[in-house]
């Protein structure tokens, strides 16, 4: 018994161009053809059958950074949210993350292995999830959200979330070790502040190099990699010798940093989402986030796109992500029109999305691409991508998104059953 799905044009995820009048044979959760639907042949006994002419299929989106567990910005809201309700809650946001086309998803701090199990055991429908729990930080770091009033605004977390918090080379190690114990598929570290630090700016420097070091130590030799918040300045030369795997935001990199990341293979996850959102949220009520956002956010957006644009030219190994969890979820593929107007063709925002974000997690021959071997995650557009990368972003206009051969979301007719 197969699952057929039959496009007008098909977009692969790997950068080919597109194919007309294409057709994609399921068998169980994996895509075990794709070919022209002239030379399909007939559709075999108890086979489904999706004709779809009018229709763009291409692959789940991969989102390399988000906090799909993030209560927002609203304080007390959040004083008033009970640790259960905040696990319902997430696990909610997990499920309209998948609606809106993200079949892969690296949570960058927030999730924890209890709603990671929920997904992978149907307990939830949710996307792929890979964890990192938690920010590993230095006391007052961009991690520590310790106000002046002597109350962490983190709160509250889901269940398995410990603290991030660390100091000196034997503490960051055996947090390394306790977040690895809770089940992070990688560590996430924080090295720069932020719009969302109390403390420190864009070019801060947090953690030692010999603490950094340590990190990158103890995680690759238990084989996970790192991911590090940096924007740019001393703490991103700091993460490049130490040997981190991704940059996270690297907006104010320079053209010495990126040409090495580039060398070396060091990924970017430019998050162009959290700025711009936040930046429309800034305008419409600047009471709305604190005082130091609102005095940061106006001024790094365009850094952000001029580091975004060189870093493509120079050749950085780019990969979509959000980071705008705090903002409001389900809206992850805004970032492929923020990607094509900071200077990405809406080819190469897709591929980011996908092949990229699949390379990026270590799952390039799982997902990522429609092609034969791979999950069959797989989204069906009512538009062209490529002449307006906004459809991706449109609920009305996915029409369908599956995930591993099961369908979680159809705005289509009812398909065609082939009896024996």
């Amino acid at each position: 018994m197969s699952t057929i799905v039959k496009v007008g044009r098909l977009i692969d995820g790997t950068g080919a161009p597109p194919a007309r009048e294409m057709a994609v044979r399921i068998e169980g959760d994996t895509i075990a053809a794709v070919h022209a639907a002239a030379a399909l042949g007939p559709a075999g006994p108890h086979d489904t059958v999706y004709d779809c002419p009018h229709l763009v299929a291409v692959p789940g989106l991969i989102d390399c950074h988000d906090h799909v567990a993030h209560l927002g910005l609203d304080v007390k809201r959040r004083f008033n949210t009970p640790p259960s309700l905040a696990v319902l809650q997430a696990g909610r946001w997990v499920t309209e993350t998948l609606l809106a086309g993200v079949t892969t998803l690296r949570d960058a701090a927030g999730v924890d292995l209890g709603a990671k199990m929920a997904v992978e055991q149907g307990v939830i429908p949710g996307p792929r999830l890979l964890i990192s729990l938690v920010i590993i930080t230095q006391t007052g770091g961009h991690g520590d959200l310790m106000q002046p009033s002597g109350v962490s605004s983190d709160f509250p977390t889901l269940p398995g979330v410990p603290s991030g918090i660390a100091d000196g080379v034997d503490d960051v190690r055996r947090k390394v070790r306790e977040v690895l114990r809770l089940g992070a598929d990688w560590i996430k570290i924080a090295t720069n502040g932020g719009s969302g630090s109390p403390r420190g700016g864009y070019t801060t420097r947090q953690f030692s190099p010999e603490e950094v070091r340590t990190i990158v130590d103890e995680a690759h030799g238990k084989g996970v990699r790192v991911m590090a918040h940096a924007h740019g300045g001393e703490s991103l030369d700091m993460c490049l010798a130490a040997g981190v795997d991704t940059i996270e935001h690297g907006s104010l990199a320079d053209d010495r940093q990126l040409a090495e990341m580039a060398r070396r293979g060091v990924w970017m996850v430019p998050t162009l989402s959290v700025t711009q959102r936040m930046l429309e949220r800034i305008r419409q009520d600047p009471t709305s986030v604190p005082a130091y956002t609102a005095a940061r956010v106006p001024g790094i957006l365009e850094h952000k796109r001029r580091t975004f644009r060189r870093a493509l030219e120079l050749g950085v190994p780019i990969a979509m992500g959000t980071d705008a969890g705090a903002l409001g979820h389900g809206e992850n593929a805004r970032e492929l029109a923020y990607m094509v107007e900071a200077g990405m063709t809406p080819m190469q925002s897709l591929v980011a999305s996908t092949a990229m974000g699949a390379r990026l997690l270590g799952l390039a021959d799982q997902v990522g691409t429609l092609e034969p071997g791979r999950r069959a995650d797989l989204l069906l557009l009512d538009g062209d991508p490529l002449a307006d990368i906004a459809v991706v972003a449109d609920p009305d206009r996915v029409r369908l998104v599956m995930k591993d051969g099961r369908i979680y979301k159809s705005l289509l007719p009812a398909p065609v059953s082939v009896p024996a």
